[in-house]
């Protein structure tokens, strides 16, 4: 009898322990269950806070140039912005944005921000405001048989960028249509906005008759042209060297630190021509751009 009540005992005594165990890895499940679910839940509110704060962004953009505070509810979660000039066409938009709030002391809330550089083109001049074939910072030399139809303004250190398109540099650059890096000779297509970057090259070489070319181009480093036709407005951000027989009908800047920045010679054609100049300004971009982009 005694063994039997020490068996009914241990068998007692094994199923609490069992039961014991269950209870344990149940809860354990449980709270690794419920702790995967906080996991991914923070993460898509963090996921959504993110969009929010970008929806924030594209809010104060639409806004511009006013620069007061602007908050807004989207969903489940909300956004607020501030707006500051920089200068008269770029601005710094920080945004944050929260699920379900923005306020950063709740521990409860999910919370993402955002910083952009926006630049917001002005009026650009008109075709009127541009009235020389030729302006350049430094000396412009025409040797030869070369043809300039047209007012040659050199040595004009006041002409800068924004003034005659509206936008900077930069801007323009990013709103190109066509954007080259070390091109070949004779790259095309240009037209519109196309935009030239030279970095290991010597220049930028337009060498054929048959090459032609229109609307804004600008070439970030020097440039050669000794062919070809274009029509429009080209800036050169260092020296330009025209050669052969090329023509150019629109108007011509160039910026460089060099004293002889432009050289023309052998029997080409520069011709101001209003009209070419006057088609280009629709191509300038006109929207806001973002310029950089970063999450703080």
């Amino acid at each position: 009898m005694l063994n039997l009540k020490n068996k009914k005992g241990f068998i007692l005594v094994t199923a609490y322990m069992v039961v014991a165990v269950l209870v344990i890895l149940a809860t354990s499940f449980s709270a690794r269950t419920i702790g995967e679910k906080r996991a991914a839940d923070k993460e898509r509110d963090g996921v959504q806070a993110l969009w929010l704060a970008e929806a924030g962004v594209d809010r104060a953009i639409v806004e511009l140039p006013n620069t007061l505070p602007l908050s807004g509810t989207l969903g489940i979660g909300a956004y607020s912005t501030q707006t500051t000039a920089l200068t008269s066409t770029k601005y710094l938009i920080n945004s944050t944005g929260g699920v379900p709030g923005t306020n950063e002391s709740d521990p409860n809330n999910a919370i993402r921000k955002v910083s952009a550089i926006v630049e917001r083109p002005l009026n650009p001049a008109s075709s009127g405001d541009i009235t020389s074939a030729i302006t350049a910072s430094g000396d412009v030399e025409v040797k030869g048989s070369a043809q300039v139809n047209g007012t040659i303004d050199e040595e004009n250190g006041v002409f800068n960028f924004e003034d005659v398109f509206g936008i900077s540099k930069e801007a323009m650059r990013n709103g190109a249509t066509h954007l080259y890096s070390d091109p070949a000779n004779n790259i095309t297509p240009v037209d519109h906005v196309t935009w030239v970057d030279i970095n290991s090259l010597a220049e930028m070489k337009i060498t054929a008759s048959g090459w032609s070319g229109s609307g804004i181009l600008v070439v970030n480093g020097d440039l050669n042209i000794t062919g070809g036709h274009f029509s429009g407005i080209i800036w050169v951000i260092g020296t330009l060297k025209v050669s052969g027989n090329p023509v150019i009908d629109g108007a011509i800047f160039v910026e460089s630190g060099a004293e002889f920045d432009t050289t023309i010679t052998g029997s080409p054609t520069i011709s101001f021509d209003s009209n070419a100049v006057s088609s280009v300004f629709g191509f300038i971009p006109s929207a806001p751009y973002i310029t950089s982009w970063e999450e703080d």
